[in-house]
């Protein structure tokens, strides 16, 4: 048995270790590589191969930050193998074919190149554009690039014969920042490398952090933990099977404090079955987390329960200009269609999909183009173009919802409509028109004008939970939690159920939770003009003095109140009393406060409290 003195010297050494690396991280931030690099030793002397020591050792000293960001990494298989077998310019040419397919894909998930290593492209998702999302983004531009180069393999066959693959890793980690030239440094950059090093030709793995944040998005493959250059420990990976449809995130969850939603979709179910539904949709309006997929979740549970059918269609920030993507997702899953199902089986899948409804065979071609299924497939293309072919393919696609409804009453789905592109919107409103007072819509969406204007419907802007609820949740999700850690969840949290999930979840952490932290920091990052005025309010508190915030930022009336307005419009303030403002939630707030460096925190406090 180990004695309780070896666990008090274990305890304490993990407390020196924390604070010789952020005393490293303070020393880097303030140009003092010769400390950083000292303590990076001291940690390394007590715990040998410890990664963020490592990574400190590696930054360079020329006053950049200290960040968490989402790292990809493609790589080119077999590189200078193929060099050989081709000639020069055959070879620059699929090289830069390859190139050019990973920085489409970066680009269109609103990533950053941020260097080329030979073959090798490096790219940062969350710097400089932030979002809420950029652990999936890379895992998806990662994805499509591994599609996209197996395509530009063929044609290289066929053209040159010789084939090309790609390996992609995503790793998120601790990097060191150069703001001035926009490029990272360190073993968090250099492990995004190592993680591609270990994917098959063609695929994409991700790290062990990256794993935690996607693995309810995506579905994964663990493999054995593996051995990479210069680092001591074997990297645990887990290898990408392909995403997950996003029916699977409507799952029913906790709906503490939502007793009269869930009362009102009751009694709107009992209309339905009845055909006297009026107004059909009910729409769940608030900010992310608030708890309203989990409400359509529970409608979507009502009706199964009862026999009815369920329709979910899920709008997509990667979609929002694709024509009927979410009408796409929603025929993609009911037909078994996958991403790299191919044009012929996908046309076959979707005939079986079609007379399985005792549909007739001419909605294949009117449905097929939204699966961007082309004539080459095998299909008579339909004899009338532009609208008149716009108004058809609306049509086929109401019968076709209507004949999955089975004419009887049942629940339409339209998760996150915030993101709807006009064409869905128009068929949303065509199948409601058309179902006799015997279909129910559940809408869910972010605050904002979206829904279409005089759309009948019940709108339910969700708010936070009282204290009351909090507490019952909290209670529901730890019963062991103490009193006094349970008021300290509250106050960080704010009465959002999402919120209190992770952070109760993970309470035992220091810090914003990780699957919190990309959705929050996406919220701050709105202009660097706002980031000065960001910081100081962090730092003064959760509610800021207007007077006190300008005399320690320095900036004029005229550039404050834009830096409060942009924070306001991005729901990070909100006005508070006359003249002052106060984050909306505590979370915010900590994530604001970690921005600064270390020196600059010192400053600020010094003149915030002088």
């Amino acid at each position: 048995m180990r004695s309780s003195k070896d666990g008090g010297i274990r305890e304490t050494q993990s407390s020196s270790i924390d604070e010789w690396l952020d005393d490293a991280i303070e020393a880097i931030n303030r140009g003092d590589l010769a400390t950083a690099t000292a303590l990076a030793g001291q940690v390394l002397t007590v715990d040998q191969g410890n990664i963020d020591a490592e990574d400190l050792l590696a930054a360079p000293g020329d006053g950049g930050e200290i960040r968490r960001l989402t790292i990809f990494f493609a790589d080119l298989v077999d590189s200078t193998a193929l060099s050989t077998q081709v000639e020069p310019e055959t070879y620059r040419t699929v090289v830069g074919r390859y190139r050019d397919e990973v920085q489409r894909a970066v680009n269109r998930y609103e990533g950053h190149i941020d260097s080329v290593k030979g073959d090798g492209l490096l790219a940062l998702f969350g710097y400089p554009i932030a979002h809420e999302d950029d652990v999936c983004r890379a895992v998806r531009a990662g994805l499509d690039v591994c599609r996209e180069v197996s395509r530009l393999s063929e044609q290289a066959r066929r053209r040159f014969g010789v084939a090309i693959s790609v390996r992609v890793g995503v790793h998120r980690g601790l990097v060191y920042l150069d703001k001035a030239r926009g490029g990272v440094d360190g073993l968090g950059a250099n492990l995004a490398a190592r993680v591609s090093s270990l994917a098959p030709p063609g695929a994409v793995v991700v790290s062990e952090p990256v794993e935690r944040l996607i693995r309810n998005r995506f579905d994964l493959e663990a493999r054995a933990a593996a051995p990479v250059k210069g680092v001591t420990e074997p990297i645990a990976y887990h290898r990408v099977v392909g995403e997950r449809a996003p029916s699977h995130r409507l799952t029913v969850g906790r709906t503490v404090g939502r007793d009269s939603e869930l009362n009102r979709l009751e009694m709107c179910w009992a209309q339905a079955k009845s055909g006297v539904l009026a107004p059909p949709a009910v729409v769940f309006r608030g900010e992310a987390g608030i708890g309203k997929s989990h409400l359509a979740a529970a409608a979507g549970e009502l009706v199964r329960r009862d026999g009815g059918v369920v329709l979910e269609l899920v709008g997509s920030p990667f979609h929002t200009d694709a024509g009927l993507h979410p009408v796409r997702a929603l025929l993609e899953r009911r037909c078994g269609i996958g991403r790299t199902t191919e044009a012929a089986e996908r046309l076959r899948l979707l005939g079986d999909e079609v007379r399985a409804l005792g549909l007739g065979s001419a909605l294949i071609s009117l449905l097929a183009p939204v699966l961007s299924i082309s004539t080459e497939a095998g299909y008579e293309p339909v004899a009338v173009q532009g609208h008149k072919l716009y108004e058809q393919i609306g049509d086929a696609v109401r019968d076709y919802l209507l004949a999955c409804l089975r004419n009887a009453p049942g629940l339409v789905v339209a998760e996150d409509m915030h993101w709807f592109d006009h064409s869905t919107i128009e068929i949303l409103s065509s199948l409601r028109d058309n179902a006799n007072g015997a279909l129910m819509v559940v809408a869910t969406g972010r605050p904002g004008e979206w829904l279409p204007a005089g759309w009948p419907a019940t709108v339910l802007d969700l708010t936070p939970l009282t204290e009351q609820q909090t507490d019952d949740l909290i209670c529901a999700l730890d019963p062991a939690m103490s009193a006094q850690d349970r008021a300290a969840v509250a106050r960080r949290c704010d009465g959002v159920p999402f919120y209190i999930e992770e952070v109760v979840n993970g309470h035992n952490d220091v810090g914003v939770p990780e699957t919190l932290y990309e959705p929050l920091f996406a919220r701050l990052r709105t202009s660097p003009d706002v980031m000065p005025v960001v910081e100081v309010a962090a730092i003064i508190g959760r509610e800021i003095d207007r007077d006190l915030l300008c005399a320690v930022v320095g900036l004029g009336d005229e550039a404050i109140n834009k830096a409060l307005d942009e924070l306001t419009d991005a729901r990070v303030l909100d006005q508070f009393g006359t003249g002052n403002w106060r984050f909306r939630h505590e979370l915010l707030r900590e994530v604001a406060a970690e921005l600064a460096p270390p020196s600059v925190r010192r400053r600020i406090n010094g003149k915030v409290t002088p």
